[in-house]
């Protein structure tokens, strides 16, 4: 199967759809259905505002706020307040945060997008023209939204992170700083002394840096097809993506896999403003400042 174009789609695409896919609408749902994680993003998690940053905030965790809020839970083993019964006590309260940070984020981000309303052909609020129904898509998006409103067919659609109508499908969302890549928090030279009640925490919230990161490596090797059938791609096509470092490694792969032949990079933009700062995103992941250009979603 070859294609002349390749479309690298993000938020930014479902969102010109009337689709509320925001990190901002994702932090309402949080709120209305889960009162502890969200307190615990708002108040540990950098995430800003409006929750934009939310991928890249994960690896950005306070671990030192999160201690210094539950240590209450640690009391003296000589103190008046120490029983047997509460040696688990602060473990259990910091397992309640990284998990809450870990597994539920991920629960409630998945019954979020699956819970997203897709427009069709007929519903939608804009069609875009330009696409090519021949062309290869890489979607970070989870929504069926090229399949719904354009038509697209599956085989020439990878949605790296999941599809959101596929329950059985994991959704991926997660930062990308490695595990090899961090010094676990249990790193102190005084190990031996330091209270068992804080190394098991500390573990805990070392878990937690495992769980949300991003495997991107694996997951570009376990679709690596797609990476390498590119020789025929003559154009890519960036729609919505916000060019983030955190997803620079699928970049690099296509980089890659274009094999130096020059092609061309088109990003669509709301305003001429923003090309110089996807420019120099490109130009970090390795695409030549001359092969790039805009142009408006209005033209596309």
């Amino acid at each position: 199967m070859d294609a002349k174009t390749l479309y690298i789609i993000g938020n930014g695409f479902d969102k010109q759809h009337g689709i509320p896919s925001d990190y901002l609408d994702f932090k309402a749902f949080v709120e209305i259905h889960d009162d502890d994680v969200f307190g615990w993003v708002e108040e540990f998690v950098p995430a800003g505002e409006d929750w934009a940053h939310l991928e890249t905030a994960l690896a950005e965790l306070d671990t030192g706020s999160i201690i210094e809020s539950l240590e209450h839970f640690m009391p003296s083993y000589s103190s008046d307040e120490w029983s047997d019964s509460g040696h688990h006590d602060f473990q259990y309260e910091v397992e309640r945060v990284a998990s809450g940070l870990s597994s539920r984020l991920q629960t409630l981000f998945a019954e979020w997008v699956r819970g997203l309303p897709i427009p069709n052909a007929a519903s939608a609020p804009v069609r875009f023209g330009s696409l090519d129904s021949q062309g290869f898509y890489l979607t970070f998006n989870y929504t069926p939204t090229l399949s719904m409103v354009y038509e697209i067919d599956d085989s020439r659609i990878l949605h790296i992170h999941g599809r959101g109508d596929d329950e059985n499908a994991d959704l991926i969302l997660g930062h990308g700083w490695a595990p090899s890549e961090r010094q676990s928090l249990n790193h102190s030279s005084d190990l031996e002394t330091q209270d068992t009640r804080l190394t098991e925490a500390l573990d805990e919230l070392d878990s937690y840096f495992e769980k949300t990161f991003k495997p991107s490596e694996k997951i570009i090797a376990e679709n690596a097809e797609f990476f390498e059938r590119l020789d025929s791609v003559e154009e890519v096509v960036v729609l919505g993506h916000g060019l983030s470092k955190v997803d620079q490694m699928y970049f690099k792969a296509i980089v890659k896999g274009l094999k130096d032949r020059g092609v061309v990079w088109t990003v669509a933009v709301r305003s001429p403003d923003s090309y110089e700062k996807n420019r120099l995103a490109l130009l970090g992941f390795g695409v030549p400042s001359e092969q790039v250009f805009w142009k408006l979603w209005s033209d596309m």
